[in-house]
């Protein structure tokens, strides 16, 4: 009974949006305030400023800081490796760009993971940004670095993961493709490659100065012969994840390929969410996304596990970013 009044009042609220903003439309937000209702005003103001009205995910519980034993600095951009006898979680240090690197922690539980140091050979020098890692079931490595960029707008780095005491990528190389947009202040932000490796989704970010991007969108490019190349219809696949009012970025896919979680940063006011889109196969486009209930505050850059049970994601709190997880049955 409870279940299906909140279905009725999440019903009840997606429509006041829908009509906020055809009022919008028609009116083309014109009306003073004493000419319209206050609660219709107040949720087309609100609908105006985010990026739709979103469905909340309640599958997800228990939010946890994780432990990375021997290591005490910034954690951000946390991925969980998906196969082997080891588990790692790659992660890197504060991404401002001075000296961003890549570490490796081993997994002892969900919640504690013991450091391992600075993937060997991956890392510039500063100032550099090398961050962002993924990697699929057969050990092929893929990150984010700015060392070459914008001479060269291939700045996805890829290489082979040896792991061991001493985790390194031995040679690492520029990633080809065509999903890169060579253009001045275009680059590639974040990325993520899928189970199989044969499915790179990747972010195109464009930046005129500071550091919070114009605009990011998220795309998916399929492997041909070692480079990537865009779907013909990544638009589409994309069309319920990207806004032209928010930001989309840090997108990290399922197992099966049928889940997507990403970040939404909404830039005014500030406010960044978790959302899941599913779709029913692997070549549709994915529905409507909804945000994870569970996770709240200054929050970006999830990672699921390969059974689908456990998100890990990073979180600002007091100034500083750590990694936490989340859980569902």
């Amino acid at each position: 009974m409870l279940r299906g009044k909140t279905s009725k009042l999440k019903r009840g609220i997606i429509l006041l949006c829908v009509m906020a903003m055809m009022a919008a439309l028609v009116s083309g937000c014109l009306k003073r305030e004493e000419e319209a209702s206050p609660l219709l005003l107040s949720i087309l103001l609100n609908c105006l400023r985010s990026c739709g009205c979103t469905a909340v995910n309640n599958e997800f519980s228990n939010p946890i800081k994780i432990t990375i034993n021997g290591y005490s600095g910034d954690a951000m951009e946390p991925f969980i490796t998906r196969s082997g006898a080891t588990t790692y979680l790659f992660f890197n240090s504060l991404n401002n760009g001075q000296d961003t690197s890549l570490y490796c922690a081993t997994r002892v539980d969900d919640v504690t993971f013991t450091s391992i140091g600075k993937i060997d050979d991956v890392n510039g020098v500063p100032p550099h940004l090398d961050a962002v890692a993924s990697m699929d079931i057969n050990n092929n490595f893929y990150y984010i670095s700015t060392r070459d960029w914008p001479t060269n707008y291939h700045n996805v780095m890829t290489g082979v993961f040896t792991g061991g005491a001493v985790p390194e990528v031995p040679t690492v190389t520029h990633l080809d493709g065509n999903f890169y947009i060579e253009s001045p202040g275009w680059i590639v932000m974040d990325g993520e490659i899928n189970h199989a490796g044969d499915d790179y989704y990747f972010v195109n970010a464009r930046f005129s100065g500071g550091s919070v991007p114009d605009s990011s969108d998220i795309g998916v490019a399929y492997e041909s012969g070692g480079a990537f190349y865009k779907y013909a219809n990544s638009a589409s696949i994309m069309a319920s994840i990207n806004t032209g009012r928010c930001l989309e970025y840090a997108p990290s896919i399922s197992a099966d390929g049928l889940e997507l979680f990403f970040t939404r940063l909404q830039l005014s006011p500030i406010k960044s969410e978790i959302l899941l889109a599913r779709r029913s196969a692997t070549t549709a486009p994915f529905g409507a996304p909804e945000r994870i209930g569970a996770i709240s505050g200054f929050v970006e850059a999830p990672s699921l596990t390969s059974d689908g049970k456990t998100l890990y994601y990073h979180m600002n709190y007091n100034s500083s970013y750590a990694i936490y997880k989340v859980s569902r049955p």
